[in-house]
């Protein structure tokens, strides 16, 4: 089958590939939506062809990988030469021999109840009796298959049927590929050679994964509006991952589960999660991804993008003789000072508005402190659960401080310098500087 040399339009196209599966004459499901044709086979498996609009490129993903066809003078061709409508018919009939339940009949259509009462010829009747007997036998039988092989597929549950367009089973998005043994180390990064895609160049944007769920995530990036995977990372359950990423735009999809497969599928016990909003990545803004639990299952979690905007260096501090600093305002309008809790390095910033010292956990754990008084604060945020306790020994620049109450609080990025510090110094402030001396 070749192709014609006719510029044809997305509908067209579609229109094109919708007669070639239907003339197959077996049971093939076709479900469009907008640019995208998808093809499901009676034991799941599926086609999925993708139509850039403004490129005209088509992409065509199958349990086999993923191919681009590119579009010049009215011909779809593959990097090989291949062109599309005979790479596709090829792909339809592998996957219709795969299986004998792909060769099934299309299911007809349920007769509408005719408007006229036809009359009732009991001789015609009483003839078609054997054959729609063996007709009936015929369609229990393949029914009765079909069910006994959906039921021993992975990952196939009523949970899995039943789930919205986002959340597809691995097995049915990936049917019938081969699993790999043994699980891959935390970051295995895999790129798919097929995409072009690079992910270690250190001058490319950071990319954070930090797995706070139960299981682990294979996160795998596509090209917008392409379930192609692009590439895939692993990341353990309780685990951290740092990469570079090119700049652009990419769908995300996350398979969970226990039992690997492979780095395109993921896991053969879970689930494949695809979110609606895209990966935005951009040069010289690092980006985090936080996957947390949000249920008893597996597939329970919620997904947090953060970009981060760098921010200029801290300025550092200048000293007097006597001991006395002074310190040029940051660029987003706070003053920051060095100091230690129990020797270990802390940078405070100054907030003249609080009344206490604040250190987050992780200090206070590094610092040894042990003896913390649960209380309730009333914060920004609402209410917060952190404990008060007393340090024996707190530095700021040169000056040493003995007996310091300091408020510990659970995840806080900014450790603050409050009143009941700062009333032991004689503080002055312009514009641009802050000097802090002895009282």
């Amino acid at each position: 089958m070749t192709e014609n040399t006719n510029h044809e339009p997305g509908n067209a196209l579609f229109d094109r590939i919708r007669q070639m599966v239907t003339d197959r004459g077996v049971d093939i499901r076709q479900h469009l939506t907008g640019n995208a044709l998808r093809l499901e086979f009676a034991d799941g498996q599926r086609i999925l062809v993708n139509f850039d609009a403004n490129t005209r490129n088509v992409w065509v993903a199958a349990s086999s990988g993923g191919t681009e066809f590119i579009h010049r003078d009215g011909i779809w061709r593959a990097h090989d030469q291949g062109e599309l409508f005979s790479r596709l018919g090829e792909l339809i009939e592998q996957t219709i021999a795969s299986n004998p339940l792909n060769a099934r009949a299309p299911m007809a259509p349920a007769p509408q109840a005719p408007s006229q009462p036809e009359p009732i010829i009991y001789r015609e009747a009483k003839e078609s009796h054997g054959l729609r007997n063996v007709l009936i036998l015929l369609l229990a039988g393949l029914i009765g298959f079909w069910a006994a092989q959906r039921m021993n597929q992975p990952g196939q549950t009523a949970e899995t049927s039943n789930a919205q367009s986002e959340t597809l089973a691995v097995s049915q998005l990936d049917a019938g590929q081969q699993c790999e043994g043994g699980f891959p180390a935390n970051g295995s990064v895999t790129v798919f050679a097929e995409n072009g895609l690079h992910s270690d160049d250190p001058n490319d944007p950071e990319i954070t994964l930090k797995n706070d769920h139960a299981h682990p995530l294979l996160l795998i990036l596509a090209a917008p509006n392409t379930a192609i995977p692009a590439m895939s990372v692993l990341v353990h359950a309780r685990q951290d991952v740092t990469l570079h990423l090119p700049a652009g735009q990419y769908d995300m999809l996350f398979s969970v589960g226990n039992s690997w497969c492979n780095a395109r599928r993921g896991f053969s016990d879970g689930h494949m999660l695809k979110f609606d909003k895209s990966l935005t990545v951009e040069m010289d803004r690092p980006v985090q991804l936080a996957m947390q639990s949000s249920g008893a299952g597996m597939e329970d979690f919620q997904l947090f993008v953060k970009t981060v905007t760098p921010e200029a260096e801290i300025p550092q501090p200048t000293f007097s003789g006597d001991g006395s600093m002074e310190v040029r305002r940051h660029p987003n309008g706070h003053f920051y000072l060095p100091g230690t809790i129990e020797n270990v390095p802390v940078t405070f910033m100054v907030d003249t508005g609080a009344s206490v010292t604040s250190i987050s956990s992780d200090i206070a754990q590094e610092a040894g402190i042990r003896n913390c008084k649960e209380v309730q604060f009333q914060t920004a945020n609402g209410t917060a659960t952190g404990c008060i306790a007393l340090v024996p020994r707190m530095t700021l620049g040169n000056f040493v401080l003995q007996n310091i109450t300091v408020a510990v609080m659970p995840n806080m990025e900014i450790n603050l310098l409050g009143a009941n510090v700062l009333r032991n110094f004689q503080v002055s402030q312009s514009d641009s500087a802050m000097l802090i001396g002895r009282r």
